[in-house]
């Protein structure tokens, strides 16, 4: 029997898969199919393929759990605005008239593919899926489960107190629209970057700036008597939908807004001003998890963290957080944010069906040992177009790695795609980290990704501490470029391509049985112990995922080389 678990219609809508034994099988985001980022939609193709590849139906789908309560979510936030705004608000009509438009429509959309007469529709509380899909990589209890998100179905932050899988009591919430969330994507929005997609441009752009708004900026938002509370005044995602700040938040930061349409480029006007705006917004960020990271080791007396949601993608506060003396473990799942909750929607239908034989149930899909979970479809047929084959499978990663230490750039589309939205090695643009010129080249001329954007280091875990100072709490989080590390200054000239200009990686340690873990044990001979890493798309699409995609890509960047589970592949038009 297997159990499904469903995230949709606000943002990375997404469907995972649970069989009986409480393994991950399968997980799909839509955007990988659509081909539209952040794709939000109901995930009728990822569904679609995952009800062929399985041969899903209401004779083997023990129960379908959709990661959020819809109408709870939709009246929520209809309540604040009628309550806040005149009738006539463009708020509060766009709820009215979108209401058929939103999660309450999830049972007409799935009947659609999926016979439900037979099959249990369950609806987990929104964020307890968060909580659930930290909890299923991480089986040692009891921990402390702090959700830091936008907004799920009434709540924004909580915090979880987990005594075992049976045993998750809801210790304290913050409603909408008092959200560290919604703050920092408003935040995003001024600097003209897309909500829910352009966060992490702007995490990446504060290591340029300065926090001189700080002091301006935490009077908007603030933690007091235990309770997380926002002005409003400044913050019109309680008012409009076409922008989330407020006039006034334009005069207190005595700047307008940046245009989406105009180049953002280090050493350009204006650059400085935007950098330190995200700079003061990272900072009021960071010191608010610290207080509520606080106040959840003080009501649950734990010191073991789970850290999910949105918030929890910011892999440089995460760092910060781990300086805090209370914490012991800091763990955060492959995908924190809501793609991701449909992992833990799914677990919740799992523990709910073997809740009797859960006390001594471990995972076998942890962090460490499986993040590409799922059976992808290869179609190559097509390569001897457009490919000359130069490797057979048992050959190429020696190949692979002869080509890097001559400094030669890969593209990967290897078997199963990431869970999460960081490229690990299947979908990745690999180099030798040791180049920075190279890996400047990489991200801005074939990429064309701005300055500001870092490049991440992958090292095998045996020379890991050699080049970064390490913290034990987030060893984790390094799996999976959850956090960021501070390298050594014995070897910063060595590495300066993958270190940011505040002087963070945010590293992969790389197991030696993965992908990169292989052509990295391939590289000792060239006396190249990292490689440089990012995610195998153009910016701002979606990653690759099929090999059709990897080809239309590749044309695209002008990429040569390009790595697969069948083997290694140069473009035709490269070999003379």
């Amino acid at each position: 029997m297997f159990f499904l678990g469903i995230s949709a219609y606000y943002h990375d809508a997404s469907v995972a898969l649970i069989d009986s034994s409480g393994n991950l099988i399968d997980f799909k985001k839509e955007e990988w199919l659509s081909r539209v980022k952040g794709d939000k939609s109901f995930p009728r193709l990822a569904l679609q393929e995952l009800v062929e590849t399985h041969q899903l139906s209401e004779k083997n789908i023990a129960s379908i759990t959709f990661y959020e309560k819809p109408v709870r979510a939709w009246i929520t936030v209809l309540k604040h605005s009628v309550k806040t705004n005149p009738i006539s608000n463009e708020l509060t009509r766009n709820y009215f008239k979108n209401a058929w438009r939103s999660s309450m429509r999830f049972q007409l959309d799935i009947s659609k593919y999926i016979k439900l007469k037979k099959i249990p529709l369950l609806y987990s509380d929104h964020h307890l899926s968060h909580t659930l899909s930290t909890l299923y990589y991480y089986n040692s209890f009891p921990y402390v489960s702090v959700v830091v998100d936008g907004y799920g179905d009434k709540y924004c932050t909580s915090i979880h107190h987990v005594k075992s899988n049976n045993e998750i009591i809801n210790l304290w919430n913050s409603e909408y629209p008092n959200s560290l969330g919604l703050f920092y994507s408003a935040i995003t929005d001024f600097l003209g970057f897309a909500v829910n997609e352009g966060e992490y441009k702007m995490m990446g752009l504060a290591a340029f700036g300065k926090p001189t708004l700080y002091e301006d900026l935490k009077k908007t938002i603030k933690f007091e008597n235990n309770q997380l509370i926002i002005d409003t005044k400044y913050y019109d995602y309680v008012r409009r939908t076409d922008r989330s700040y407020s006039n006034l938040l334009i005069n207190l930061l005595k700047t307008q807004p940046r245009q989406p349409d105009i180049p953002l480029e280090v050493g350009e006007k204006d650059f400085q001003i935007y950098a330190d705006i995200a700079s003061s917004a990272q900072k009021v960020l960071e010191e608010l998890l610290f207080l509520i990271l606080k106040y959840a080791h003080d009501i649950s007396k734990e010191n073991k963290f789970l850290f999910s949601g949105g918030v929890a993608m910011n892999s440089a506060a995460v760092s910060k957080c781990s300086k805090l003396d209370f914490i012991k473990e800091l763990n955060i799942p492959p995908s924190p944010g809501d793609s991701g909750a449909a992992i833990g929607a799914a677990y919740y239908g799992f523990i709910n069906k073997k809740n009797k034989n859960l006390d001594n149930f471990v995972s076998k899909n942890n962090i460490k040992n499986n993040l590409f979970p799922g059976k992808q479809k290869s179609n190559e047929d097509f390569f001897n177009l457009v490919f000359e084959k130069i490797s057979n499978k048992e050959a190429s990663l020696t190949k692979a790695s002869e080509l890097i230490a001559k400094n030669e750039i890969l593209a990967t589309c290897y078997g199963n795609m990431e869970t999460g939205p960081r490229a690990l090695g299947h979908r990745s643009l690999i180099c030798n980290a040791h180049n920075s010129q190279l890996i400047q080249k990489l991200s801005t001329e074939i990429k064309k990704r701005n300055l500001f954007r870092p490049t991440a280091p992958v090292v095998l875990k045996e020379n890991a501490e050699k080049y970064f100072h390490l913290k034990k709490s987030l060893m984790n989080c390094y799996l999976h470029m959850a956090a960021t590390a501070t390298p050594k200054d014995e070897v910063l000239d060595n590495i300066k391509g993958v270190v940011h200009i505040d002087n963070s990686s945010r590293v992969q340690i790389c197991d030696e049985n993965l992908l990169l873990g292989k052509i990295l044990m391939n590289l000792k001979k060239f006396n190249i112990e990292m490689i440089a890493n990012t995610s195998f798309n153009i910016s701002s699409d979606p990653m690759v995922y099929d090999k059709e995609d990897a080809f239309l890509a590749i044309e695209r960047m002008n990429i040569k080389y390009l790595l697969t589970e069948t083997g290694l592949y140069l473009r035709k038009n490269e070999i003379h």
